[in-house]
């Protein structure tokens, strides 16, 4: 097993480069993700095996952003707590904006998570090698996923 350091940002992307994209409006695949290419069994298993712990990861980096949300959020008539990016927002006769001004508890909230997602996790994950991935064509980019490839030299 290999060990590599990444920020907490990158297990997001790393999620998604593995498992692809899909826009939550409509439903359109915006990337299909690795996970989806055809890959031999054996690397597609230690991908799946790589996809739990990054997930792992990820969820617990959401429970994080949901007590900060929850620390600098209000919570509304139905007790859903929220951030609005702007308040005393002030529109004019055809709805549209004419001022407003950025929350203070948002700032707080993005800067607070943003030094969050910079934090360094360490992963173990099985090593893979770019022979591994000889036969894939693909128009995806897997930047992060690109860190945990062995280059023999």
């Amino acid at each position: 097993m290999e060990k590599i350091a990444l920020k907490l940002y990158e297990f997001y992307n790393l999620e998604a480069e593995l498992n692809g994209v899909t826009n939550q409006q409509t439903g359109e695949i915006t990337s299909k993700g690795l996970l989806a290419e055809k890959i031999k069994m054996t690397t597609k298993y230690w991908l799946n095996d790589l996809v739990k712990k990054v997930t792992t990861e990820k969820e617990a980096c959401e429970t994080i952003k949901q007590e900060l949300i929850k620390k600098h959020g209000e919570a509304d008539e139905q007790g859903n707590i929220s951030i609005p990016m702007y308040i005393n927002v002030v529109t004019n006769e055809e709805g549209q904006t004419v001022s407003r001004e950025i929350n203070p508890n948002f700032v707080e909230f993005q800067n607070e998570f943003n030094g969050v997602l910079n934090e360094d996790r360490e992963l173990e994950h099985k090593g893979f090698t770019l022979e591994e991935f000889d036969n894939v064509e693909s128009e995806g980019k897997y930047n992060t996923f690109f860190k945990l490839i062995k280059i023999e030299e």
